[in-house]
């Protein structure tokens, strides 16, 4: 017996939702004028006044994408957990970075470690 994947109606329903709030979202901040002359600082560093939560959950979001995780589940599935070995490094790398690498380029005043060089 073939097995045939079908999309339920309900998946329909909370993708073009979640369509329509992503849109109306867009449309909001497309349509007011209050910050047209935002410049670099404001727009990629929330004018540096961004707390440590906001701005890890932006981080977040922008890394843990539906793709991520399904193609992490996806290859640990098919070749195994070799890949849990980042995790494990990033639980040693990330204070460090947290307590060393941050506060320098913050009191660099750049927005790109691109710049430091500079």
């Amino acid at each position: 017996m073939k097995m045939v994947a079908q999309v339920h109606p309900a998946e329909f329903v909370v993708f073009g939702g979640l369509m329509v709030i992503n849109l109306g979202v867009g449309l909001y901040f497309a349509m007011r004028k209050t910050h047209l002359d935002a410049g670099t600082e404001e727009v990629f560093l929330g004018s540096r006044s961004l707390g440590a939560i906001p701005l890890s959950l932006s981080v977040l979001a922008t890394m843990v994408t539906a793709i991520g995780i399904v193609g992490f589940t996806t290859h640990f599935y098919v070749y195994g957990l070799h890949l849990i070995w980042g995790s494990i490094t990033a639980l040693v790398v990330v204070p460090f970075i947290a307590k060393v690498v941050i506060p320098v380029i913050y009191n660099l005043k750049v927005t790109s470690v691109f710049q430091v060089r500079g």
